[in-house]
């Protein structure tokens, strides 16, 4: 075996400088110049980024779950007023993030949040991120049981949250209520889900999704675990990414490349391997995967109004515009949340808010409130429904103005209500770079920034993917068409209306036209040359030297 290779600096730092920084005492004392850049950029494991404007700050809550109460909501509120010019941005893991932060403030902010019981650690950086859920967590009526405690028992784990600090890269969490898509089962490097057997409740375990440039869906590694080995085969796995994930390349270092190298019986191995060193009791009783991942499609469809499994008990969503909301009306919606329910918000992973637990009669009075106060409760899972990164208003990565992009398709698509009509379902993401922040691969039509070549340069554009979905085994969306900015909002219609003139019935969901007559057809009737560029996986991107170094690099 040859020697190990010298650390790459990335690694240096995490091993050499404290994320847990003293904000208020050192940080606010140091002027911006006299912080290296290697420290700004461990900020991150305090859910804190640099923005694009230099001398601002983004920060980033840890709401496991999305899940706020009435008083954290309108801290949340508090915050964006004082600091953050009176906005907050809703994310798509079901949290929030502040943008326009001054680097003296940022201590102070953690000291609010903390009144509520919020925080932002790992929030950010190379750590386990914000365990995600279903957006119907606790009260929907497929749900298996309340997987809230096991949501919260990984999220505040010591091992998990305080001790492993050093993963290769990012480390995403998903705990689902049932065994459909609802909450992203396969684009998380790990995810459960609860099945029933008889009389008894136990959880399927999935490895190895993850977005990114390099788009995976996640594997289905066990059949069956005990409800008290979950915690344990997840700090396992946890525990293998560390030893065996990528740290020369970070492009190449998430969990996924090492399911995808090692298939899933030497993945398999490897967990359980970790969960005998440990010497972890009851290990038997796990059941290895027979099969392939079967996610159910997800039943939101549209729904304003969504009974709960409680008798009488209601969730009433709210469409947050491009995700931002203000101060002021996160006050609002506080204030709603204990008037006509129990107090309790969620945020949602396509970025908008629901009220929860609203008995039947306080439905219509809240519906009232909402769209007096100028908020849409109609157009779920359709065109007025997209998904937005931030782009290059504030992002150092973006390449695509996204916000722009994200209003000229509201304004000249999303408000044309015969064609949304006509289209019905359909889930339209838009990402300002290959990052894919805003999961444009598992869209029915997501659409990625780029700049394109011109004759006399180059201009912005936008690929478009077509298909993508959670359902099934996963499916990641395949490019179709690049086009120049300018051209977005034309394109999109025509291939909506392709779709919409095309499909074998007002059944067949957009996704399933799109991979039922594949891109090249689709480029055809679209009258435009197919986009040259494909999701790639690690197999044709000639990793395995790169992998084999990583593990003897960890053995």
């Amino acid at each position: 075996m040859s020697a190990k290779p010298e650390l790459t600096q990335v690694e240096r730092d995490k091993l050499t400088i404290n994320p847990d920084f003293d904000f208020k005492n050192d940080i606010a004392q140091r002027s911006l110049d006299d912080i290296p850049p290697n420290e700004l950029a461990m900020f991150k494991w305090s859910g804190i980024y640099q923005q694009l404007q230099r001398g601002f700050f983004m920060m980033r809550l840890r709401i496991p779950g999305g899940l706020v109460n009435a008083d954290q909501l309108d801290k949340i509120a508090d915050i964006a007023d004082a600091f953050a010019q009176g906005q907050i941005c809703i994310t798509t893991r079901m949290t929030v993030q502040f943008h326009w932060l001054r680097k003296d403030d940022l201590w102070k902010i953690h000291e609010e949040v903390a009144k509520v019981a919020l925080d932002s650690k790992n929030a950010c950086g190379d750590v386990t991120r914000n365990v995600v859920t279903c957006p119907l967590q606790g009260v929907c009526p497929h749900e298996i049981g309340d997987v809230r405690e096991t949501i919260m028992t990984i999220a505040e784990d010591r091992e998990l949250k305080d001790e492993q600090r050093n993963f290769p890269r990012k480390h995403k969490i998903s705990i689902n209520g049932c065994g459909r898509a609802c909450g992203q089962t396969l684009m998380n490097d790990q995810s459960w889900h609860p099945v029933k057997r008889g009389g008894e409740t136990g959880w399927r375990y999935y490895a190895g999704g993850g977005l990114g440039a390099r788009p995976f869906m996640a594997k289905l590694i066990f059949d069956w675990v005990p409800a008290d080995l979950v915690l344990k085969v997840t700090q396992a796995a946890a525990e293998v990414y560390r030893r065996h994930g990528n740290r020369r390349v970070r492009a190449f270092a998430r969990l996924k490349f090492i399911v995808d190298q090692l298939g899933v019986q030497n993945f398999t191995d490897a967990v359980l391997g970790v969960l005998r060193e440990r010497n972890v009791g009851g290990i038997e009783r796990i059941e290895r995967a027979t099969g392939l991942a079967n996610i159910e499609r997800i039943f939101l469809d549209g729904q304003s109004v969504i009974p709960q499994r409680q008798a009488g008990m209601n969730t009433v969503r709210v469409m947050i515009s491009r995700s931002e909301m203000s101060g002021k009306d996160a006050h609002l919606f506080a204030q709603w949340a204990r008037e006509f329910g129990n107090g309790t918000l969620m945020f949602t992973a396509r970025q908008n808010m629901q009220f929860r637990f609203v008995p039947d009669a306080n439905v219509q009075p809240l519906l009232d409130k909402i769209h007096a106060a100028g908020f849409s409760t109609e157009g779920f899972e359709r065109l007025p429904d997209m998904v937005a990164c931030v782009g290059t208003t504030v992002c150092n990565l973006a390449v695509g103005d996204t916000p722009n992009a994200y209003k000229r398709l509201m304004t000249e698509l999303a408000s044309d209500t015969k064609l949304a009509a006509e289209v019905g379902h359909i889930k339209i993401h838009l990402n300002g770079c290959p990052n894919s922040c805003a999961q444009h691969w598992i869209a029915d039509l997501g659409l990625r920034g780029m700049r394109k070549e011109m004759p006399a340069g180059s201009e912005e554009g936008f690929e478009i993917c077509v298909g993508g979905g959670l359902d099934d085994a996963g499916h990641i969306g395949r490019p179709l068409v690049e086009v120049p900015t300018v051209e977005l909002v034309p394109t999109v219609r025509r291939i909506l209306g392709i779709y919409v003139e095309q499909r074998a019935s007002r059944e067949e969901k957009f996704s399933q036209f799109a991979r039922r007559i594949g891109t090249e057809r689709f480029a055809e009737l679209l009258g435009k040359l197919l986009a040259t560029t494909a999701p790639v996986n690690a197999l044709n991107l000639k990793l395995q030297p790169i992998f084999d170094e990583a593990v003897a690099w960890a053995e």
